[in-house]
């Protein structure tokens, strides 16, 4: 089907437009004497793509800022794992028209490289097989890269979308079918070898792997990818049923099964794990409590006011709070039926979602220096240093912040952790740059969605533009210069990233001056 989408001259350059074609959208571009045609939603969950920042041939999805380029659709920055194919346009005395096949796909798989191991005889182990490690075999087979990749997890799904087991998939909002981020059979056809297993022990100087089941195996490159082991309740009861961590999806498959039948829920912890469990146990119909010693919930992530906002947000959608309060002691004969706080008020309970932390899941390694916290330290490609060899990603790793001027930084957050996989598998492929990548994460909480882009270091001042009760954006500064933001404004934040990335910032005192500041004008 050949569809006329208008004249060249009516195209900014650089700039996307959504087009209609048909029964389908079009992102339609002009880039200098080229002009492109993608389709208009990107493939992650459908985020329209036109109403993201468009900047230096690169487009952003303003829900959760994966990256495109423009010319060819190739990925740029996760979360997605796909890219927009491009359809063929035509030019003729200044009129375009594209020409849409019936079934034109709205996305493609980025081109890799097939496993021929007698071409490359070099194996590369993951440890883990979350996020990063997906996104690290991803890339290496993207790279040109024809060896030997294991993934070593002991999780029987492929890997998958984890921020869904305390959001849609926890709250019964979306289908199982939808976490993969690959199928089993895509590992099969591209050689990644999947061990449904975890490692006892890794020797790091000679790359040596023992294996649970028994196995032992050696790689000429090892990602340690092993991600973060949920904190446990250290009280009198902290062993009875019905008492959870939340971290896998199996995890969340557990906690929707205790759910059937159940009244009353409590989550203990009031971060991102907390927060947005006790949200989707509300759209389950539980009763829910949150206990937490914190006196404002996420404070130390989005400080006082927007911290107030949230716990606000929950109180109108029913939930109790208990903060400033510990657990003293959990209570039951077999599944747990109340939480005691140390105050001595005891909340009755039918199950309970602890939600305190993550501790890098490094007890395996040896012969590397680890950090006091557990992480591990790397450099600028994400090697551990004075290991040949050896590079570590996502929650595990201590990485050098490029735009906090190198200060070491250590995120676990997801999205983080599929561009240190990506990054790393870049060096492992001898393709390595310095990891310069903007963080982004989101929280979704009922129908509000958060943002939070750049570094959650301590802050000095927070430049507040619009209502953080409905909709606003946040700026964290010290010493009079932003390294991070968060609210509700897709398209601010997206600036900002961008902005960020290019290292032109605008300083605290022209942010506080003007709460209007279109920041993507700033890109111009």
């Amino acid at each position: 089907m050949e569809v006329r989408i208008g004249r060249v001259e009516d195209l900014l350059d650089g700039r996307p437009r959504r087009v209609q074609a048909g029964e389908r959208s079009l992102l339609v571009v002009r880039l200098g004497d080229e002009v492109r045609a993608l389709p208009s939603e990107c493939p992650h969950y459908h985020g329209p793509l036109a109403e993201g920042v468009s900047h230096d041939g690169r487009v952003y999805c303003p829900w959760h800022q994966s990256v495109f380029r423009l010319r060819d659709g190739d990925v740029l920055d996760p979360p997605t794992f796909f890219a927009l194919p491009t359809y063929d346009l035509r030019v003729v005395d200044g009129e375009v028209s594209v020409d849409l096949p019936d079934e034109a796909p709205a996305q493609r798989l980025s081109a890799m490289t097939p496993y021929d191991p007698e071409a490359e005889k070099k194996r590369v182990a993951v440890i883990g097989a979350g996020g990063a490690a997906a996104a690290a075999a991803d890339e290496l087979r993207q790279r040109g890269f024809r060896g030997h990749i294991i993934l070593i997890g002991p999780e029987e799904h492929p890997p998958y979308d984890r921020p869904n087991c305390t959001k849609n998939l926890l709250a019964g909002t979306m289908p199982a079918s939808w976490m993969p981020l690959h199928s089993a059979k895509f590992y099969e056809k591209w050689g990644v070898d999947r061990r449904i297993d975890t490692v006892s022990s890794c020797d790091a100087r000679s790359r040596r792997l023992k294996l649970a089941g028994g196995e032992e195996l050696s790689a000429d490159a090892v990602l340690l990818a092993s991600g973060g082991i949920p904190r446990r309740l250290t009280v009198p009861g902290s062993d009875l049923g019905s008492v959870f961590t939340l971290r896998t999806w199996d995890d969340c498959e557990a906690i929707v099964a205790a759910c059937d039948g159940a009244r009353r829920a409590v989550v203990v912890g009031a971060s991102f794990i907390g927060m947005e469990a006790a949200a989707s146990l509300r759209h389950r119909g539980l009763e829910v409590a949150v206990v937490a010693p914190d006196e404002v919930p996420m404070r130390r992530v989005f400080g006082e006011a927007v911290g107030a906002s949230l716990r606000a947000l929950h109180e109108r959608n029913g939930v109790v709070f208990h903060l400033g309060h510990g657990v003293a002691a959990l209570h039951g004969n077999g599944p747990v039926t109340a939480v005691e706080l140390e105050g001595g008020e005891v909340l009755p309970a039918d199950l309970v979602v602890v939600g305190v932390g993550v501790t890098p899941a490094t007890a395996f390694l040896d012969g590397a220096e680890k950090d006091k916290d557990g992480g591990v330290t790397v450099d600028e490609e994400l090697r551990v240093p004075a290991v040949e060899g050896v590079w570590a990603a996502g929650d595990v790793a201590r990485f050098p912040a490029a735009h906090l001027g190198g200060q070491p930084v250590r995120i676990e957050h997801w999205r983080l952790a599929l561009q240190h996989g990506r990054a790393a598998a870049r060096s492992i492929a001898g393709l390595g740059l310095p990891f310069a990548d903007v963080p982004f994460f989101w929280t979704q909480q009922y129908d509000l969605r958060v943002g939070f882009a750049g570094y959650g270091r301590p802050w000095d001042e927070i430049v507040m533009a619009g209502d953080p009760s409905s909709d606003f954006i946040a700026y964290y500064c010290s010493e009079g210069r932003p390294h991070a933001a968060a609210g509700t404004r897709d398209r601010q934040l997206c600036a900002f990233s961008e902005l960020m990335r290019l290292g032109r910032l605008p300083d605290a005192e022209r942010l506080r001056s003007d709460s209007s500041l279109d920041l993507a004008a700033l890109l111009d």
